[in-house]
């Protein structure tokens, strides 16, 4: 039998009416059953009985009828056999707390790449290598599915319905027939309304696919948004934003939209800015609260690019930037030891600095300032670091800004460091395959192997829960320049 140590470990069962473990027997048959699970969120958990234990599955949409809704599905601990039958309340301060009822059940059966039935071992052995067919028996959902595991992390996968005489596609405005959240419409609705106080935004077209090879929807990136907006807006707050909209998902055109117009909302702060390339000033906006987060994504911005420096000290940039940009998605593990050699210049220095991911192809570095800087001094600064970088890794890196020039090498970008320039901030999903995000990065996670494919709309949340906002002291106290050039001989 499968180890239940994770499940057992995350659990005080002498407070949780959850099962235990220590009983039940395999039935001789395939059985399972979806949960739905009332915690902080409403989603529902997809649970098959191999191995002797239930496999499972958490699936925030919930599972549906419709081919053409792909699921996330995120692979969690085994639990015991005798959870099928469980159904109650989980008390608060234990893991998962919250109500939890049989939403269907039934059985299923493996199937083989001929829809055949296949064995308990093949069909373990097919979850092993990422991919298991099978058709379902329930009261509520009926034919054939598949899970598939995508991206790198191994417990990201995809639940998708095949088409077949059980297939329930979407009818117009009245939705899936798949479960959603009490309140929301489902995917197949065309818009909704998202309040904040007295504000309201009309979130449109939610149904439009964004990412078309995952299958994941505008409404998606909207339920994203919502969802970590108390965790984003810190770094959007009193600053510009340069929107880039991708109106029509990341394999439609995008363009770049800076002036705010005339008929923005109420609720949307603005900041005038005289731009000396174009001549005229821009009206930017500000996202200070929920409301403008949500009405910038409803534009189809997939990103929030805000800028180095707030409205208040508009010439002294918050915190440093080194981008390190690869010049293809295959070569991260040279942009880690990128990573690593700037670590290394910054230690010598004395110098706090943060990780994250780009959320694409690449790397940030982030040091604390304070705004105590101007963009001048700051850039000046970044470049001796890059040089110092370059200096300890001079045969992956390059300074060369023009991209022809570059060849296969990394490139250290300390002209980031300029007003005006922008790079997608904490957070932030970015248009690209597996609505990937900008993710902070513990120091100890910076090691090869890492990818930024790791990290997405859906994962991430759960990452913020464990580590809270790691990123978060980049806001705070900054360095102090001078000292630390002094300790590296600048």
């Amino acid at each position: 039998m499968a180890s239940l140590k994770e499940y057992m470990a995350k659990r005080d069962l002498s407070r949780s009416p959850e099962s235990d473990g220590r009983e039940g027997k395999a039935s001789g048959t395939f059985r399972f059953v979806v949960h739905r699970h009332q915690a902080r969120r409403l989603h529902y958990d997809l649970r098959l009985e191999l191995g002797g234990v239930l496999k499972s599955w958490a699936v925030p949409k919930g599972l549906s009828m419709d081919p053409s809704q792909k699921r996330l599905a995120v692979q969690v601990e085994d639990h015991p056999l005798t959870y099928i039958a469980f159904s109650g309340r989980i008390p608060e301060g234990q893991y998962g707390a919250g109500i939890v009822d049989i939403w269907d059940q039934g059985s299923f059966i493996p199937l083989d790449k001929e829809d055949k039935p296949m064995s308990q071992a093949k069909a373990l052995a097919g979850l092993a290598k990422g991919e298991m067919k099978f058709m379902l028996k329930g009261n509520r959902l009926k034919g054939s599915f598949v899970l598939v595991r995508f991206g790198d992390d191994p417990k990201s996968w995809l639940l998708i319905k095949h088409k077949d005489e059980q297939t329930k596609p979407r009818k117009g405005k009245s939705g899936e027939r798949g479960p959603h959240p009490p309140g929301k419409p489902s995917q197949g609705s065309r818009e909704r309304v998202f309040r904040s106080g007295k504000s309201e935004v009309r979130l449109s077209h939610i149904q439009k696919i964004f990412w078309s090879e995952e299958g994941f929807t505008k409404g998606d990136m909207l339920d994203y948004y919502e969802r970590i907006a108390p965790v984003i807006l810190p770094y959007l707050k009193d600053r510009p934003l340069s929107l880039k909209r991708n109106p029509n998902g990341i394999g439609g055109k995008s363009f770049y939209h800076k002036d705010a117009g005339e008929h923005v909302p109420s609720f949307v702060s603005t900041e005038q800015v005289y731009s000396v390339s174009s001549d005229k000033i821009i009206d930017y906006i500000v996202c200070n609260n929920p409301a403008t987060l949500m009405y910038v994504a409803n534009l189809g911005s997939i990103e929030m690019n805000p800028w180095n420096s707030t409205c208040r000290k508009p010439d002294h940039p918050t915190y440093l930037v080194l981008d390190l940009d690869p010049p293809g998605p295959d070569d991260f593990d040279r942009v880690i030891e990128t990573a690593r050699a700037a670590g290394d210049v910054l230690d010598r220095a004395g110098a706090d600095h943060y990780y994250k991911t780009s959320g694409a192809s690449g790397l940030h570095i982030y040091v604390p300032l304070n705004a105590r800087y101007s963009y001048e001094m700051v850039r000046d600064v970044a470049h001796v670091l890059a040089i110092r970088t370059h200096e300890l890794v001079p045969g992956i890196t390059t300074l060369e800004r023009m991209l022809k020039k570059r060849g296969d090498h990394i490139y250290i970008d300390y002209l980031q460091n300029s007003k005006g320039q922008t790079l997608a901030s904490a957070y932030s999903l970015r248009p690209v395959k597996g609505a990937q995000v900008s993710a902070p990065l513990l120091r100890k996670e910076v090691k090869p192997g890492l990818h930024p494919s790791r990290f997405n709309m859906f994962n991430i949340h759960q990452r913020v829960r464990k580590y809270g906002d790691i990123f978060s002291p980049v806001l705070r106290k900054g360095i102090d320049v001078r000292k630390c050039l002094k300790k590296l001989g600048g």
